[in-house]
């Protein structure tokens, strides 16, 4: 395993814990080439740069997703944010500034999943 790969399922799994080992599961199981490009480029690289703080990768990511309406990866980027110190209001606050930009819809699908994630992680 190269050192970023390595690197990148520490950073991973310090953001991430247990719910993000259970995301990670099946993509190592059945497409472990992808789950080494993650954990290498996505953690191990890009993840790692220092330019702005953990907090705002996971407000740019959580705000990219709910304005892809890719809403898979939002529950996992949710506990990330919660564990680098951002608030259930402040992600809240997110979704409503996003609401003119983005729409409604999508921002109650974006609230659905932070509020089933906050249950799960309780």
């Amino acid at each position: 395993m190269s050192n970023n790969i390595n690197i990148g399922l520490d950073h991973f799994s310090t953001l991430s814990g247990d719910y993000g080992a259970k995301m990670l599961a099946p993509i190592q199981e059945n497409f472990p080439e992808l789950a080494e490009f993650i954990m290498g480029t996505v953690y191990g690289d890009i993840f790692k740069h220092s330019t702005i703080g953990d907090d705002w990768k996971e407000i740019a990511i959580i705000s990219s997703l709910v304005t892809m309406g890719q809403f898979d990866q939002l529950a996992l980027h949710y506990v990330m944010a919660l564990s680098v110190g951002i608030t259930v209001e402040q992600l809240k606050g997110t979704l409503l500034h996003l609401t003119p930009c983005v729409g409604l819809p999508r921002v109650i699908s974006a609230f659905n999943v932070l509020l089933t994630t906050l249950e799960e992680v309780k």
